[in-house]
């Protein structure tokens, strides 16, 4: 994966040598405590057991995040983490502000995406980002 992540910034950087990179990490997806969400529910992620979850989020977003993250500054660009800002937000939790496999079993499919106040927050991150990189703020 870092491989193919070099890749396109260095393709970035080759087509657009002065343009400034925004690299954005994901959000929180699965909760910390994966106690509570619920088996079979496809509101949430349908069949994944509880320590699956917590294997997705240690062994595979977590090291994604990292080497967005790592990738970036070694680049001098500039890394949105969104990890943090959706804590408590995740699939999982009463406040969500990322959906499961469906927004409503069986006719809104989101395949576990943000909603539109995961959105919001990123958005409201990168913006910021972007105007920093800028040199506005």
């Amino acid at each position: 994966m870092s491989q193919d992540y070099d890749a396109m910034l260095a393709t970035l950087h080759e087509r657009a040598p002065h343009a400034k990179i925004v690299n954005v990490g994901y959000p929180t997806v699965i909760p910390e405590g994966t106690s509570k969400c619920r088996y079979n529910d496809w509101e949430q992620f349908a069949s994944i057991t509880a320590g699956d979850l917590d294997w997705l989020r240690d062994d595979v977003l977590g090291p994604l995040n990292a080497t967005i993250e790592k990738r970036a500054g070694e680049r001098g660009d500039t890394f949105v983490g969104l990890a943090d800002s959706s804590r408590n937000h995740s699939v999982c939790d009463a406040g969500k502000w990322v959906e499961g496999v469906f927004t409503t079993f069986p006719t809104e499919v989101a395949f576990v995406h943000p909603n539109a106040k995961g959105h919001k927050n990123a958005s409201d991150h990168v913006a910021v980002a972007i105007l920093n990189a800028l040199g506005v703020n």
